[in-house]
């Protein structure tokens, strides 16, 4: 089934499916600078449903 979501705004548990793996991982941004930001993305969703 197709998706209208671009690959890289997926999140991975979510939507990516087993064949848009390998692109989802190649777009993600594995510097110091992106992996704080995702860090910090999930800490703030934790905190606003707790």
């Amino acid at each position: 089934m197709a998706s209208s979501i671009p690959v890289k705004m997926k999140m991975l548990m979510d939507l990516v499916e087993l064949g848009e793996l390998p692109s989802w991982i190649l777009m993600q941004d594995f510097t110091p600078k992106g992996i704080a930001g995702a860090v910090q993305r999930e800490h703030e969703q934790l905190h606003k449903y707790h």
